[in-house]
This record gives structure tokens, C-alpha cells and sequence, in this order.
């Protein structure tokens, strides 16, 4: 079997850093069962909540091998301290899926050349080996039973890098290829057999199966044009959710639509000859006020493209109390809602090791509108944590434990343009991975957060350059100034960091970048003010990098005020591995050399080769235990000192 990234020991990691603080944070608890209120309506079994505006209690566990329950408008739905399973069945796996296990089960007669290798000396990707398959050569699996007849499936293959390209391709128990096509404006796609690479960052090729008896079928996967680096090669339920409400379907579920950006939704209970018209029998929610609280929703299944709640009701306030969502899998998340939300006291243990479309921020473990408040909260893994788009929206009190092993899935994403929100008194401590990522923002405001961020090992993408992990990343890719599109006016305060660089020898050019800030931003000014910042470089003098701020790519660097940094290396780099730098106003800041800090320390660093550092303003800065100095690249650098 392949290796899934085992929630256990981070877990047990999270809640021994998360226990003095527990009980100021909220967090889920378990609700013991209590009898059914007068009015309510008792729920025993999965199936469709219909009547809007009633309030619904289980009073038992239930599970479903499918989607377990829809809901109407204004229902609340009370666990009442139960368990909702979703997709359990006698559902298999391919046997050795991840190669863990060499060869072993694999029919490689048409493979010869096929050799299963250690990611730690080629590529990070899923577990500890990965399948380097010839241009041309064909592997095939053993055959794995698909129990439900009717229902989605994907036969999936991780690609290691979107230069390699697959074919993916289905039989039945006699053998027969499978093949499914879907027609878009008499345009059919393919659906299985596909052949397909993925984008920058590497992902998964995705066959989708459905309307198909009960019974035994097995994947093949060929390489096409050149050799090709794979993984977790499996047929899995796909599309499931624990509980559905429904405005409209998405039946778009192909491999091409989900790399064109396309989130399916409720495909298996569409409308026969409709693209986004659910079933007669699903009861919509088009508005009001859906609640669910006080148990729990688990997926019954390693699996693929799933949700413990999924909503396509933008129309409508989702008010998440007391729930704890546990869910493994490829491109497996707990919450996908595209209006308000108000989400309180919950735990959301999310075990994604990859996910399809790593382009995809909507693949989050929570992802929601604007104008949403999440508070009191704990998030243990996850391919990021909290992607929050739109306005307004107020993020507080909660813990964040990311697991990111993919570019760019910070634990909080904010992007959509929004303007206006708040995080603030969040505790972010990811085992792997990023803080926050500001995208294209407005006037957004970051406080009173602590944020513990180390150096990051490679991943697929980046094994052989520069790769940042980083507290908070402010970020238009340096816009025109004004775009709209850019990001400025955004303040960042009073919060405490400790970062930690750190050298690793895995991958021979792989240079590891750890910060606070990084800035690469154009359209206009943002502000860093009042923070505490630690900055421990394990190993100073390697090509592994740390410091407070790390500006690059960057016209409008911003300004950068009363804050007071303890560090062994430089506290800003300006002019980076990313790109040139200007526009940068560092003022009143307290700058302390830390025991242990090299022999000609200089507390500022302007400029990599021929990247380079202008218009940069030093003002009133103090110094403990240093002076001040600039480690400079070359002449072309150019600051003031006031």
C-alpha cells in the first residue's frame, strides 16, 4: 500500500503544543447524546432532510457509502453527539498503490525497464519511493473491486512534474477497456481512458468513472513521449461528501475541466440531460441559515475529491458549532462553501498528502466566502488550512497546524481581492509549511498572531533553487501601481514570530529560505509595524537562508516601523533570490545581534548578484550589541541613512 501521511504523530504533536491553551481557544468537545427536543424531527438513517426550516437529531451513529445527507433551506441539523460517515463500504485499494512494496503486484510484462526509486534522492512527492516508468513502457495493476454500482470513481496517477505525461486507462473483470466521455456543447471530453499531464508543481492524472456496473477492474498507466516519474496509482470513490447542500450541480468532473479551474459538485445527483440542475429528489437551499453542530463527519474511506460539507449555496449563511471533521485522502477537505460562514469550536483532521491541482486554493480543508467569522478552531494538517476569499470576513482565536507539501498552500490564504479582513490572536505553528499569504489585498489587518515557521525541506517543484517558507506573504507579483489587482494598505502589527533557518543536504542545490515577511509587492504600500520577531539560523554560512524581511520582486518594498528583531543573520534582505527591490522605508526598528551570530555580522543585506536594492531608506534605526552595516552585493545598491 502507498504510503498516506499519517495524522498520528501530528496529532499528538499538535495537541501536546496546543494543550495550555486549549481551553482559551475553545475547540471542539464531545457532546453526549441527549433526547429529542418537542419539534424536532429524529434522524436514524442517511437521506434527504427536506423540510426547510426544521430542526434535525440524530439519535444514533449513521453512514452511507455515498453522500450521507442533504439538507433544505434553514435546517439545523444536530449531531447531537454522533458520528455521520460518508463513502464507507467494502471499498479496496490497488494493491502497493504507492510503490512502498517495490513491484510487488504490479504486472510490469510490458514495463521491462520500470524501477521504483527513493524520493529522498530523486523527488520529494508522496512517501518514500516513486515509480520511474519509460517513455512508452505500461504497468498494470492488480484488480480491485468497485462495490457500488453507478456512483463515481477516480482512477488516479500522480505525475511528479507537468513535463511528464500519461496515459491513464481502466479495465473490467473481462478485461474490456472502459470508456466514458463527456459531451460540453457537442464537444466530447475525455473521461477514461485520458491521457494528460498536470500543471507547475506536478499533481495527479484523473480518469473518471462512472454509470459502471459492480465489479473487479484494474488501471493501467503508460508513459507518453518521455520517461515518467509516478506515484499513488489507484482507483478510488470520488465526489462524496458528508453532508450536501445544494443550490445547483456541478457535473464538470472530467480531467481537463478540474485543471481549467472547475470544482465539481454533486455530479452523481444531477439531473439527467442538465449540467447543473440537481436530482427531483435532492432538496435546494437557496437562502436563510443552514446549521450543523455537536457530533462529528468522517469519511469512511482513503479517497478523492471529497468534503465533509459541501455547499453550492451562495445564497446562504453556513454556521458550522461543535464539529469535528476527519477525512484522508487525495484532494480530501472538510468545508467548501462559497457564501458567509460562521464557523465556532471546531477540529478539522485533514490527511491530504497531494492534491490533484496544486493551482487549485479552493482545495483547502476550509474554504469559504466572504464576510465569515472562524473562531476558536483547530486545523491539524491539511494541504494549507483556511482559504478565505471575498470581504469582511474576521479570523480569530483559532490553531492552525498545516501540513503543506505543496507550493503556495499557506495555512490562511486570503485572495479574491478581498478587503477589510481581520486575523487576529490566531496561533499558527505548521509542521511543515507557511503562515498566511496575502494575495492581491486590500486594507487587510493582521495582529496579535504568534507564528512558529522552520525552513522547509524541498518538494516536487523545488528541489534544485531557492523555496521560501514563510510567516506571511504580502503579494501582487509586483502589479502596476493602483492595479486592482494589487495589494496595499494592509497593516501588520503587534504579532510575535520565531523563525528558524535551516540547512538541509538531501538535494545538492536546493536552497531553503526562511522569514517573517516576505514582500513582493508593486501596486502600492503596506505596513509592518510593532512586531517581535526571532530569527535563529541553525546553520549560518550554508546556502540556507533566514531573516525577518525578505523583500524582492518588489517596487513598492513598503515600510517597515517599531519593530524589534533578535537575530544571528541579517534582519532584511532587500533585493532577493526573487528579484530587485525599492520603495523600502525601515524606521525606529531595534535590531539585537543573538549569541552566535557570525564574525562580521551586519544587521541589513542589499542585493544577490545582479539583483539589486534602490531607493531604500534607513531611519532612526538602534542597534544592540552590533552597529550598523550592509552587506552589499554590488555598487549598483543604493540607500540613505537618517
Amino acid at each position: 500500500m502507498g504510503v498516506e501521511r499519517a495524522l498520528t504523530a501530528l496529532m499528538l504533536g499538535a495537541l501536546a503544543t496546543a494543550a495550555p491553551t486549549a481551553a482559551a481557544l475553545g475547540a471542539y468537545s464531545a457532546t453526549q447524546p441527549k433526547p429529542v427536543p418537542a419539534g424536532a424531527i429524529e434522524v436514524t438513517e442517511p437521506g434527504m432532510l427536506s423540510k426547510a426550516g426544521a430542526t434535525y437529531v440524530l439519535t444514533k451513529d449513521i453512514s452511507s457509502d455515498r453522500t450521507a445527507l442533504f439538507l433544505a433551506s434553514g435546517v439545523t441539523l444536530d449531531l447531537n453527539g454522533h458520528t455521520v460517515t460518508y463513502a464507507s463500504g467494502d471499498y479496496a485499494h490497488v494493491a502497493n498503490y504507492g510503490f512502498e512494496e517495490g513491484l510487488k503486484g504490479w504486472d510490469v510484462s510490458k514495463a521491462p525497464g520500470a524501477q521504483v526509486l527513493d524520493t529522498d534522492k530523486v523527488k520529494p512527492f508522496i512517501g518514500r519511493k516513486i515509480l520511474k516508468l519509460p517513455a512508452g513502457q505500461e504497468i498494470v495493476s492488480q484488480y480491485v473491486s468497485l462495490p457500488v454500482a453507478g456512483r463515481s470513481y477516480y482512477a488516479i496517477c500522480g505525475v511528479l512534474t507537468h513535463r511528464m505525461k500519461v496515459r491513464v486507462a481502466v479495465d473490467d473483470e473481462q478485461g474490456r477497456p472502459v470508456e466514458r466521455k463527456f459531451t460540453l456543447l457537442r464537444k466530447p471530453r475525455a473521461e477514461c481512458p485520458v491521457t494528460a499531464t498536470t500543471k507547475l508543481g506536478g499533481g495527479f492524472v484523473v480518469a473518471h468513472l462512472h454509470g459502471l456496473p459492480a465489479g473487479k477492474y484494474r488501471i493501467r498507466v503508460r508513459a507518453e513521449g518521455r520517461d515518467a516519474l509516478i506515484d499513488e496509482v489507484d482507483i478510488r470513490p470520488a465526489l462524496d461528501c458528508g453532508v450536501g447542500i445544494v443550490d445547483s450541480t456541478r457535473v464538470y468532473a472530467y480531467h481537463k475541466a478540474l485543471y481549467d479551474g472547475e470544482v465539481p459538485a454533486f455530479a452523481d445527483y444531477t439531473r439527467k440531460g442538465s449540467y447543473n440542475r440537481p436530482a427531483q429528489s435532492i432538496p435546494t437551499a437557496k437562502s436563510g441559515t443552514v446549521t450543523i453542530r455537536n457530533g462529528v463527519i468522517k469519511s469512511g474511506v482513503t479517497g478523492v475529491q471529497s468534503w465533509g460539507v459541501q455547499s453550492t449555496a451562495k445564497g446562504v449563511t453556513l454556521k458550522l458549532e461543535n464539529v469535528k471533521i476527519v477525512a484522508s485522502g487525495i484532494t480530501t477537505n472538510a468545508v467548501s462553501h462559497p457564501g458567509a460562514a460562521v464557523i465556532k469550536d471546531c477540529r478539522f483532521e485533514i490527511d491530504t498528502p497531494f492534491i490533484i491541482n496544486r493551482h487549485m486554493f479552493a482545495a483547502s480543508p476550509v474554504s469559504i466566502g466572504g464576510k465569515s467569522e472562524v473562531s476558536g478552531c483547530e486545523f491539524i494538517g491539511g494541504q494549507g488550512c483556511l482559504n478565505a476569499n471575498g470581504d469582511g470576513s474576521v479570523i480569530h482565536d483559532n490553531l492552525f497546524v498545516n501540513r503543506q507539501t505543496v507550493t503556495n498552500h499557506y495555512s490562511v490564504m486570503l485572495g479574491g481581492r478581498a478587503r477589510g479582513v481581520k486575523i487576529y490572536r490566531n496561533r499558527f505553528e505548521p509542521e511543515i509549511g507557511s503562515g498566511i499569504t496575502m494575495f492581491g489585498v486590500k486594507d487587510c489587518e493582521v495582529y496579535e498572531n504568534t507564528f512558529k515557521i522552520t525552513a522547509a525541506n524541498g518538494n516536487c517543484e523545488y528541489t534544485n533553487e531557492d523555496y521560501s517558507t514563510n510567516a506571511i506573504r504580502i503579494t501582487d507579483y509586483n502589479a502596476p501601481k493602483g492595479a486592482e489587482k494589487g495589494a496595499f494598505g494592509n497593516r501588520i502589527h503587534h504579532n510575535k514570530f520565531q523563525i528558524t533557518g535551516r540547512h538541509y543536504t538531501n538535494y545538492r542545490n536546493y536552497k531553503p529560505v526562511a522569514t517573517a515577511i516576505f514582500c513582493s509587492v508593486g501596486a502600492g504600500k503596506n505596513y509592518v509595524h510593532d512586531n517581535e520577531i526571532t530569527v535563529k539560523h541553525e546553520n549560518p554560512g550554508t546556502p540556507a537562508v533566514a531573516c525577518a524581511f525578505y523583500i524582492g520582486g518588489s517596487r513598492i518594498g513598503g515600510e517597515y516601523y517599531n519593530n524589534r528583531i533578535t537575530t544571528n543573520v541579517p534582519a532584511f534582505w532587500i533585493g532577493t533570490f526573487y528579484g530587485d527591490a525599492s520603495g523600502v522605508v525601515a524606521k525606529n526598528n531595534t535590531i539585537t545581534r543573538a549569541d552566535g551570530a557570525p564574525a562580521g555580522f551586519k544587521p541589513f543585506r542589499l542585493g544577490y548578484g545582479r539583483i539589486k536594492a534602490t531607493g531604500i531608506k534607513f531611519i532612526g534605526n538602534r542597534f544592540v550589541n552590533c552597529e550598523f552595516g550592509v552587506q552589499s552585493s554590488n555598487q549598483s545598491n543604493r540607500y540613505t541613512r537618517e
